[in-house]
């Protein structure tokens, strides 16, 4: 009998601290993504209302700075048409959010054919902004010890393209950063989905293999964030990771996304044990 209240006595225990560390380990990062800006520099002469994107984009910021978001994510084609008048109207804007914010390249923000070229677009930004100091396309942050958050670029750097491409270089290091930090949760952000919300050959990654493969040697990715295809869907791929496609911000209504995960930070808990809440909020 007293084997037995023993035992009793252990299970109430392994449950209670079963369910009370679940309840301690959870964590949540909250933040905002916003693609397809489509940014347009107006002239001062210009009294047409036909392009409106530089006020959604100033009504976007006040709306991030209305809310405790962790950080905000700009999906790519920030601009409108690859030059340095665009661009840098788009940074005296969004210079303004208070929550760290990052970019990622789109196809029609630099290309060395037309416009301005990569080199150039990133050493603008880093200039602007303190949290990308290096002029780099491909780059991660944590914003936790538990979560990284890896920025790929997947767009042309030659001449216009809407297809989705990956340097070997750029999978190379998608690759080691997986791995290096295995431990962590990881989220992506790139501007070509991986599962997009409709068919278009035009549009479609051409190393979309190569990218499947790498996905498919780690355990600890969450979710791929994409824009490009200017709509909103949710899917997951074969191995459960799920894959966020945004609306654009330039298009009515003027949605964002609003994201909420939830995960669980024990050492021993896998990937899938996550959630993610996303609402579509309109800036204007």
């Amino acid at each position: 009998m007293k084997i037995f209240n023993k035992i009793c006595l252990l299970l109430f225990v392994f449950i209670f601290y079963s369910s009370f560390t679940s309840f301690v380990d959870a964590k949540t990062i909250h933040f905002a993504v916003a693609s397809d800006v489509q940014y347009l520099q107006q002239s001062t002469d210009d009294k047409s209302i036909e392009n409106r994107t530089p006020l959604i984009l100033k009504y976007f910021v006040k709306r991030v700075n209305e809310n405790d978001y962790d950080f905000v994510v700009f999906l790519g084609d920030n601009i409108a048409k690859s030059n340095l008048n665009n661009l840098n109207g788009f940074l005296k804007i969004v210079k303004d959010i208070k929550p760290s914010y990052y970019l990622v390249l789109g196809n029609q923000d630099a290309h060395k054919i037309s416009g301005i070229d990569k080199k150039v677009y990133l050493e603008t930004v880093s200039k602007v902004n303190k949290n990308q100091k290096k002029p780099e396309s491909s780059y991660y942050f944590c914003p936790t010890s538990d979560v990284i958050v890896i920025v790929l670029d997947n767009v042309s750097s030659g001449m216009p393209s809407n297809h989705g491409v990956f340097t070997q270089r750029t999978l190379k290091w998608l690759d080691e950063t997986l791995t290096k930090h295995e431990n962590k949760k990881a989220i992506i952000f790139q501007h070509v989905p991986y599962l997009p919300p409709y068919d278009k050959e035009s549009y479609e990654i051409l190393e979309k293999n190569n990218f499947r493969a790498i996905l498919s040697n780690h355990d600890n990715v969450l979710a791929v964030f994409s824009g490009h295809y200017r709509m909103e869907s949710t899917q997951k791929d074969d191995k459960g990771i799920t894959h966020i496609n945004a609306p654009a911000l330039s298009i009515s209504p003027y949605n964002y996304m609003d994201i909420v995960l939830t995960y669980d930070k024990k050492p021993f808990s896998k990937a899938k044990n996550f959630k993610i809440d996303g609402d579509l909020k309109p800036a204007i």
